[in-house]
């Protein structure tokens, strides 16, 4: 199974902006005047959390952790001016972006990730809920109209493609060597069942509990087992198989198809039996932290040069995102030199923020003045 994050399909838009936070955070005092808007020290904290929590176990609020915690202050009030600037520029030129939009681009995203609880589950990795991620969306897709509706942005022509490809052969586009694949998957979890088994609310033993995980799990491999004989006998079936019994929600609906991969875009042991059955193979059962599986090699390709026709749609993509950056950037720095922005509290100033941080730095390069016990050895 593809390791599919929501990060990645987040990526996959133009400009997803970390700064989303509803306007129900807008509490306490205003710290910043952005025209005649404001953003209050709720708008801050609320973003900032988001953003500190993707430091993973570090307390950012502790002494010793100081210098990130600027950089994130730093980069939450810089973000959030930019959010006001533009959501203020778009208000000028009467663009916005309707429920409906928003709703349409959600569905389009729970689908690529494979449907409504893993679209959650991803949420809760990266630390979102669904409306601050609604806001992100929502925000993204105000500066892509915003972008087009400036003028003077330039087309990206054949040329421009064509000359970036043949720059970043070595870097970009040589390819490993890929399989094309289709699989059906019987969801066996043991961390997954056994959470299920405890959020029953049941009194079990820990070997109660153990021999319902493991009931649970043999049936899983048991059902596993009889659908592989059933591919088997009649693999032309496959396809049919993998709508009708494949647990994997991103790939059943398309016969079990995963397209070509490399392999470091699945789990190890899958990986493993792809890369060393040939094209038109079933494999036996394989077993990962996903569950049990059933892979049909349908084609590969050799390691080499990916061909340019084959990656042109995607430079063309990637250099009009990067021509878009670049407008809105200009955009950004002429609506920020002609807003008047009063800070507050002086404590969100940018200006004040990075001379901290600035000083910090130096404390850090600055040789430190031995202890006593250094100076007595």
């Amino acid at each position: 199974m593809k390791k599919i994050t929501l990060t990645l399909i987040a990526a996959s838009m133009v400009f997803l902006s970390g700064c989303g936070q509803k306007e129900k955070a807008a509490i306490g005092p205003a710290v910043i005047k952005i025209n005649n808007s404001v953003i209050t020290k709720g708008m801050v904290d609320a973003s900032f959390k988001t953003g500190a929590l993707s430091s993973g176990n570090i307390d950012v609020n502790k002494p010793e952790n100081r210098f990130i915690y600027l950089i994130y202050k730093n980069k939450t009030v810089n973000d959030l001016i930019v959010k006001e600037l533009l959501t203020q520029e778009a208000d000028k030129r009467k663009i916005s972006i309707s429920d409906e939009e928003i709703k349409s681009k959600l569905d389009e995203i729970m689908n690529k990730v494979g449907g409504k609880a893993r679209f959650e589950q991803s949420l809760a990795l990266n630390n979102l809920n669904k409306d601050s991620f609604s806001d992100m969306i929502k925000f993204d897709m105000l500066k892509e109209k915003l972008v087009n509706n400036l003028s003077g942005v330039k087309k990206v022509n054949e040329g421009a493609i064509k000359d970036f490809y043949v720059k970043n052969q070595d870097k970009h586009f040589k390819q490993p060597e890929q399989v094309k694949a289709s699989h059906i998957l019987i969801s066996a979890s043991e961390s997954d069942i056994r959470s299920k088994i405890e959020a029953e609310g049941k009194k079990l033993s820990a070997a109660e509990l153990n021999k319902k995980v493991k009931a649970e799990m043999d049936a899983a491999k048991n059902k596993a087992e009889k659908i592989l004989a059933e591919v088997k006998a009649k693999p032309d079936k496959f396809a049919v198989l993998a709508k009708k019994e494949s647990q994997d929600p991103s790939s059943a609906e398309k016969g079990g198809d995963l397209g070509f991969f490399d392999n470091k875009q699945m789990v190890k042991e899958f990986s493993k039996v792809a890369f060393s059955i040939k094209p038109g193979e079933i494999s036996n059962l394989v077993k990962t932290e996903f569950g049990y599986h059933i892979i049909k090699v349908v084609d590969r390709k050799k390691a080499g040069l990916v061909p340019f026709d084959e990656v042109k749609p995607q430079i063309a993509k990637y250099l009009e995102q990067q021509t878009k950056m670049q407008s809105i950037q200009k955009l950004i720095e002429s609506s920020r030199n002609n807003a008047k922005i009063v800070y507050l509290d002086k404590e969100y100033d940018p200006k004040k923020i990075e001379t901290e941080i600035r000083e910090l730095v130096k404390k850090q390069k600055a040789p430190q003045a031995p202890t006593k016990k250094e100076i007595k050895n």
